[in-house]
C-alpha cells in the first residue's frame, strides 16, 4: 500500500482566498450536552465500524466501534444544534447542502491500537452525497492518549510542534471540526483510555 503522505485528494477544490481544509468550532457542545450524547450512544448497540463503500470491517484500515443515532423526540435538540453548526461552518465553503442524509455516527475507540487510517468520507459511490463532515469531540482529553483526529494537509506541511498544537485544539471537549468530505483525514492509534466522538455528515448534490 502506498504511503498516504504520497497521495493527494482525488478532488482538489478550486483555489480560493482563505480556503482551509477544516474549520475548528470550539464549544459546539457543552460538557453536559456531551454527557447526554454519550448516554444516548451507550444505550445503543455498538458494532465494529465499517468502511465507506464496503459492507465489511477491515482491521487493517479501521478499528473502532460505532452506533447510529437517529432523529426522534429525544434527539431533536441535537439535530437542531448540529444543523446550526453546519450552516456556520458552510460559510467557509459555500456548498449546496440539503440536510442530514443519514443518522449520526457515535464512534468509540476503546482498545489500545484502535485507529482509522487515511480516508475520505465521501466523493463517490454510495457516499457521493456526503459534502460536509463534522466531528464532535465528546471525551475529556485527559481521559485518553493518542487517537488524534488529523487532517492530511497539516500532517504533510506542519512541524511536529505545530501539529501537536493543532491536535490539542481539536481535542478540547465539545469542540467540533468541520471539513469537506473529500478531505483526507485519519485517527491515530489509541494508546490508552477511551475516546468518544460524534461523526456527522451533511448531504447535498454530488460534486461535479
Amino acid at each position: 500500500m502506498s504511503d498516504p503522505l504520497d497521495l493527494r485528494p482525488v478532488f482538489v477544490p478550486p483555489a480560493a482566498r482563505g480556503y482551509a481544509s477544516h474549520v475548528v468550532l470550539p464549544g459546539a457542545l457543552t460538557p453536559a450536552q456531551c454527557d447526554r450524547v454519550i448516554a444516548i450512544g451507550e444505550s445503543l448497540r455498538l458494532d465494529d465500524g465499517e468502511l465507506a463503500n464496503d459492507a465489511s470491517a477491515n482491521d487493517e484500515l479501521r478499528r473502532s466501534k460505532v452506533a447510529w443515532i437517529g432523529p426522534d423526540p429525544g434527539t431533536g435538540w441535537l439535530f437542531d444544534k448540529l444543523a446550526r453548526l453546519a450552516q456556520r461552518a458552510n460559510r467557509h465553503y459555500g456548498f449546496d447542502l440539503t440536510g442530514f442524509g443519514e443518522d449520526l455516527q457515535y464512534t468509540v475507540y476503546d482498545e489500545p491500537g484502535a485507529f482509522y487510517t487515511w480516508h475520505q468520507d465521501g466523493l463517490s459511490g454510495e457516499v457521493a452525497t456526503r459534502k460536509l463532515a463534522l466531528v464532535v469531540q465528546l471525551s475529556d482529553p485527559a481521559d485518553y492518549e493518542g487517537a488524534d483526529l488529523e487532517l492530511f494537509d497539516q500532517v504533510a506541511d506542519l512541524t511536529a510542534e505545530e501539529l501537536a498544537t493543532a491536535n490539542e485544539a481539536r481535542r478540547a471537549r465539545g469542540t467540533a471540526v468541520a471539513f469537506p468530505a473529500f478531505e483526507y483525514h485519519r485517527v491515530t492509534p489509541l494508546v490508552s483510555g477511551v475516546r468518544r466522538s460524534l461523526v456527522v455528515w451533511i448531504s447535498g448534490p454530488p460534486f461535479r
